[in-house]
């Protein structure tokens, strides 16, 4: 996953990202990947992938982001879903809704919209109740059930 070894530097394990998207880069339309993805740069319409996104603090993205993991130092404008985890570092702005399994949040981000924290496993948090039939009194207090 996410790996931070000195200050808010952020990086990817085993070594980097398949695609970068660099800081003087303007991409208008999709991107989709099945390995990590790098984005410095401007990027307007739709990234997704299997791997991770990480967005760096100069980036500035108008798309929606679809990833496993996801890490936000820059602008964000659009959606964002991350199937395991999210992070908006302390420089990340997002203004859109998130989806995450695991959202981190760190002081001085800014995050205007809807999360959402998928679930882990889909079971009920409350027990269905069985039906009781209901009882009523009559005039002189003996209970009898309603038919």
């Amino acid at each position: 996953m996410f790996e931070k070894p000195r200050g808010e530097m952020v990086t990817v394990e085993k070594g980097g990202a398949e695609t970068i998207v660099g800081a003087s880069v303007k991409l208008k339309g999709n991107l989709k990947s099945d390995s990590d993805i790098t984005i410095e740069g401007i990027v307007t319409g739709e990234v997704k992938t299997k791997g991770s996104v990480i967005i760096g603090k100069n980036a500035n993205i108008v798309a929606s982001v679809k990833a496993k993991n996801i890490s936000i130092s820059g602008a964000v404008q659009g959606n964002v879903e991350a199937t395991d985890r999210l992070e908006i570092t302390e420089t990340g702005k997002v203004l859109g809704d998130i989806s995450a399994n695991v959202l981190s949040v760190a002081p001085g981000a800014v995050f205007t919209g809807k999360s959402q924290m998928a679930e882990a496993h889909k079971e009920p948090m409350v027990e269905a109740v069985s039906e009781v039939e209901p009882v009523i009194e009559d005039e002189q207090g003996e209970k009898t059930e309603k038919k």
